[in-house]
């Protein structure tokens, strides 16, 4: 398992936002958006962002959720989702609200947007660097995190009869990572005989499990299921 993480960089601006726990008010610092801006802030119109197949985000509407900081839980009932194109987690006071924010990226800081838990994870020290990523699991030994991102892919239009007309995307990647409790951050790989080889001297018992329960490891569902057992072993 040496395969380390790298992604790209994205960057963000911020404004602030201003929250309370345990009667000490401190700032967590946000970027604030117009909701009538939100084509705008992917460089598309209105339209463009209509036409385009896919979503850039993991869950489209704001859902009901938690901010944590150092663990201690500093906001509740706040509506959230997680931008995959900025790598950023919008938040809104209401669901009704007219305009909504980008929370500070701070690896002291988590939320939970509904029943799902990110975690922001700086890159060689760099919080500018660093991204979001979703546990999927977590064991005594190692956790399992899940990195999605999208790309947008421009329309493409028929040059002749032959060819084939193609509307824009977003484009989905993920990636999965063994997080060791050290914060050794070791990426999957696609292929079966590799994740299992990957586990090293655990292989044969993680071969067998695979063939026994049956699992399709491009699945969330089976691959925590594998950590959960990978765990169990160590």
């Amino acid at each position: 398992m040496k395969k380390t993480l790298f992604i790209a960089l994205l960057v963000v601006s911020s404004t602030s936002l201003f929250s309370q726990a345990n009667n000490r008010e401190y700032n967590l610092h946000v970027r604030q958006i117009e909701l009538s801006e939100k084509d705008a802030a992917f460089g598309l119109t209105q339209q463009q962002f209509e036409d385009t197949k896919g979503s850039p985000y993991s869950n489209e509407d704001f859902l009901e959720g938690k901010i944590f900081k150092d663990g201690k839980l500093v906001k509740s009932d706040i509506a959230m989702r997680y931008n995959l194109f900025s790598d950023e987690i919008e938040i809104k006071n209401s669901v009704s609200d007219k305009t909504y924010s980008a929370l500070l990226r701070d690896p002291d800081i988590f939320v939970k947007i509904f029943n799902d838990i990110y975690v922001f994870i700086p890159f060689e020290g760099s919080i500018e660097k660093g991204h979001y990523f979703k546990v999927s699991t977590e064991g005594k030994n190692f956790n399992l995190y899940k990195k999605e991102s999208v790309v947008y892919k421009e329309p493409y239009y028929a040059k002749s009869t032959y060819d084939v007309s193609r509307s824009a995307e977003w484009a989905k990647n993920v990636s999965y990572y063994l997080v060791s409790k050290k914060g050794d951050f070791y990426e999957l790989p696609n292929s079966r005989s590799k994740i299992v080889k990957a586990m090293g001297a655990k292989g044969s018992e993680i071969k067998t499990f695979i063939k026994k329960d049956k699992l399709e490891l491009d699945k969330e569902s089976d691959l925590i299921k594998l950590v959960n057992y990978y765990n169990s072993l160590l």
